[in-house]
This record gives structure tokens, sequence and C-alpha cells, in this order.
């Protein structure tokens, strides 16, 4: 098992259509933001050192937020978009398809002082 925290509040579902939206439908915004954020997510699974991982895996994601304004559904939908195409990206996985994602658990918590993302991968 390997385990990552980014110390962040990824966006939201909601935050990310936004952005998609913005710019006359050019998507500039949006892409902009998933740049940022799946170059942010690859360096700290550098810094974390995660060692590349072949064949399906299973995931476990423990989003924290600072309070409970935004729903579970909005915080885990986008920001596991943003997670996974940086664990795509650092060259922890090979892909976010099918084939190597086999599961994943989803698990929310409340801390306004450690807002931030627990992610654990496991072989499959």
């Amino acid at each position: 098992m390997q385990a990552l925290w980014i110390p962040a509040r990824l966006p939201g579902l909601n935050e990310l259509i936004a952005a998609a939206k913005s710019g006359h439908g050019k998507g500039n915004a949006y892409a902009r933001l998933k740049d940022n954020w799946t170059t942010t997510i690859a360096v700290l699974s550098s810094r974390a050192r995660l060692q590349p991982m072949t064949g399906a895996v299973r995931l476990s994601f423990l989003w924290v937020e600072k309070d409970k304004r935004r729903d579970p559904d909005n915080v885990a939908g986008g920001g596991r978009k943003l997670i996974l195409d940086g664990l795509v990206k650092a060259g922890v996985l090979t892909d976010d398809g099918v084939d190597e994602i086999r599961s994943w658990v989803d698990t929310f918590a409340v801390d306004k002082q450690r807002p931030g993302v627990r992610v654990e991968l496991s072989a499959a």
C-alpha cells in the first residue's frame, strides 16, 4: 500500500464545470485549472516517493473538508478526476481506465485546521 497526502482543498465538480463553461466555450480556464492541479499532484507524488504500480489498483480517498458547505458528490467528483490524472502524469498509474482502476472508496471528514485529501493505493 502506498499513500499520498494532498494538503489542500481541491476544486469540486461544480468548479470544474464552471471553468469549462467560461471563456465562451473554449475551455481555457478548465485546461489551466486541470493542468495546474495535475502538475501539483504529480509533484506531491514524486515528493512522497510513490512507486509505479502495475496492474489493477484499488483506491481509498479520505476527503477532509474545512466545513460542511460542499456536498460529498461535488467534492469527490471533481477532486478524483484531478488526482487520477495527476497520478498518471507522475507515472504512478499507467492509465486511469477500467483496466487499471478496479475500485475506490470515498470517506468524508471535517477538520477546519487541516483540510486535504489522503489517497491510498493498493494492488487489486
